[in-house]
């Protein structure tokens, strides 16, 4: 299905961007003492928008009921061109013009989930913005299966996937394909990992593309793949955290999701810090047993292929105010470093009603959220913000905490990935927030965080509807009605033309180019374009 619109300009993105930008051209002020704790305002619309009636982020039960959730809801986005396939799953990768989205081939064709047409990675050909076309899938059994492990490295032109499947998948494999026509890409090897028992969940490369990481998140495991040749790619290392201890603060942490430095960070070279969202063992909402949130690795030894390389913990960072840290994701803002990491499930855990309902009665945020922190000094990384939203704000809990039903699958509104508009010189986030959707974020001041744009995609037009290439099905504890999606992937920032568009996914409407509607407004963020996002990393 191939569908376009186009909304009209208007002014509100232009006042919300004025107002927010004419403090920036005065002198700077000092950065404040405390961090931005939110919850963020919610952005000025343009006329004609087709916004959200709750509270920022929110989709009411009256929006469910009557069917609005199956249209799409828009501030200052526009609808430019869209690829919906069958339904989207937990990536978007990228290089070049090409788009790559996964789907969730390991569920299709069983219990009531109808199968896949094109099963595996989608390749989307975005040589036009307005044309997004299906060109191929790649369907090796390691694609097949993937998790969270997808990654794009531009470095080398590869693209490397694991069979993962939540760590349940039938066999531990990796793949990896180059990417030097980005719409055909050509498999280069596909082979088995030692570990029988690996139970891969979510994967990156290193900047030079010359190592693939992966976590175990059952085993709480790190493995490092030399890709040297990556036609013959070779384990490296199978690190078992010693103690159970991810991050040497207590037992029963696991290594969630990962990304390492493409920049020298602190007198750290590329490559040699693998940032990594822990999750801790929580007891009650607000009390952990063990750590949850950010811990910070040096991995210089296996970089430098030291023989018998040892990881060391360079630093972390818990809060308490959330639950299962997500991928953290690093960027310089104004020459000062910074990671972009949060929670995929607010503080009372990922099960809705009851988890949204026992955050709320302890006085804490039903949904997960992203925080802003700065790493400048690596061994002390300090809260800056927190890029809360409406629906994460305990104050609205009255009007939230029953939105999200025991047959939505769990993750209600919370964060799942963000990607920065230029990670060496940072203006804008964006973050993919499940039942959220995409919410677009002005970050030029790291202090004074706003939000500016969003972006929620349809809910199927028949509720029974199962969309076989979504995660929106029995296997994950979601069951008709369906009138919701789901937005997961890290998006993609594009610059053509003087124009700023945004890839995204959503779970029913597949693959999205969406364009901010006012490009003098964003302009006077002082972005400085990039082709595409070649120094990040999904």
């Amino acid at each position: 299905m191939l569908a376009f619109r186009r909304l009209g300009l208007g002014v509100g993105f232009s006042v919300l961007l004025a107002a927010a930008l004419g403090a920036a051209c005065q002198p700077a002020a000092a950065a404040p003492s405390s961090p931005f704790l939110g919850p963020v305002a919610p952005p000025v619309c343009q006329p004609g928008d087709r916004t959200e009636k709750g509270v920022d982020g929110q989709l009411t039960q009256a929006e469910r009921a009557s069917g609005a959730s199956t249209r799409p809801y828009n501030c200052n986005l526009a609808i430019v061109g869209e690829y919906a396939g069958q339904g989207a799953g937990h990536q978007l990768m990228w290089y070049g013009h090409c788009a790559y989205v996964t789907t969730e081939g390991y569920e299709a064709g069983q219990k009531g989930v109808p199968p896949l047409l094109h099963p595996g990675i989608q390749v989307i050909d975005v040589s036009h913005q307005r044309d997004p076309r299906y060109v191929t899938n790649l369907d090796d059994p390691a694609a097949l299966y993937d998790w969270e492990d997808g990654a794009v490295n531009a470095a080398r032109a590869l693209l490397g996937t694991a069979e993962s499947w939540m760590g349940s998948g039938p066999q531990p494999a990796v793949a990896f394909y180059s990417l030097t026509d980005c719409a055909h890409p050509r498999l280069l090897a596909s082979v088995q990992l030692p570990d029988p028992d690996l139970l891969a969940h979510a994967g990156n490369f290193a900047f030079d593309g010359r190592t693939y990481w992966l976590t175990s998140f059952a085993n709480s495991r790190l493995v490092a793949i030399d890709l040297t040749d990556p036609s013959h790619p070779k384990e490296l290392l199978n690190w078992d955290f010693p103690h159970g201890e991810a991050g040497s603060a207590a037992a029963h942490q696991a290594c969630h999701r990962i990304s390492l430095n493409q920049f020298t960070v602190d007198g750290h070279p590329p490559d040699t810090l693998l940032f990594c969202g822990v999750v801790g063992r929580k007891v009650r909402p607000g009390v952990y047993s063990s750590g949850n949130g950010l811990v910070i690795y040096d991995v210089s030894q296996v970089q430098d292929r030291r023989p018998h390389p040892v990881i060391k913990v360079v630093s972390s960072l818990y809060w308490v105010n959330g639950y299962v840290g997500i991928q953290p994701d690093l960027a310089f803002i104004h020459g000062k470093p910074y990671l972009g990491v949060g929670d995929e499930c607010g503080s009372g855990g990922c099960r809705d009603p009851a988890g949204a309902l026992a955050a709320c009665g302890a006085g804490l945020p039903p949904f997960g959220f992203e925080r802003l922190i700065d790493i400048s000094h690596v061994r002390r990384p300090k809260l800056v913000a927190q890029l809360m939203l409406g629906v994460d704000d305990p104050k609205n809990c009255s009007r939230t905490e029953r939105d999200i039903t025991a047959t939505m699958g769990g993750y209600g509104y919370s964060l799942h990935d963000c990607t920065f508009d230029n990670p060496l010189h940072a203006r804008l986030l964006a973050c993919s927030s499940h039942q959220a959707g995409i919410r677009v974020f002005d970050i030029h001041d790291p202090h004074r965080p706003r939000e500016i744009a969003y972006f929620v995609g349809p809910a199927p037009p028949n509720p029974e509807e199962i969309d076989p290439g979504s995660l929106l099905n029995a296997f994950q504890g979601v069951k008709p009605p369906i009138n919701f999606s789901w937005s997961k992937a890290h998006s993609r920032f594009v610059w053509r033309n003087g124009d700023l568009y945004l890839w995204v996914t959503s779970s029913h409407g597949g693959f999205y180019s969406l364009r901010f509607e006012d490009s003098q407004a964003i302009a006077r963020l002082k972005p400085v374009p990039t082709p595409g996002n070649e120094d990040y990393q999904d």
